[in-house]
């Protein structure tokens, strides 16, 4: 995946997750804050795997 969409795909989770944040107390949904906390997991995983600057540089070698 590229830099570029690694950047949509976090933008696109960050979004969703602020939505259901905003909305949480008019949804009373145990579903849909499950998802929201499976959503941030996601996120938090996609910025443990993305590699650190040094590391992008070097596979550019």
């Amino acid at each position: 995946m590229s830099t570029e969409e690694t950047a949509q795909l976090r933008q696109a989770l960050e979004d969703t997750i602020q939505v259901l944040e905003r909305t949480r107390h008019s949804f009373k949904s145990r579903e849909l804050g499950q998802l929201r906390r499976r959503l941030l997991d996601l996120l938090e995983q996609l910025a443990d795997a993305e590699p650190t600057r040094g590391q992008r540089m070097e596979r550019r070698r």
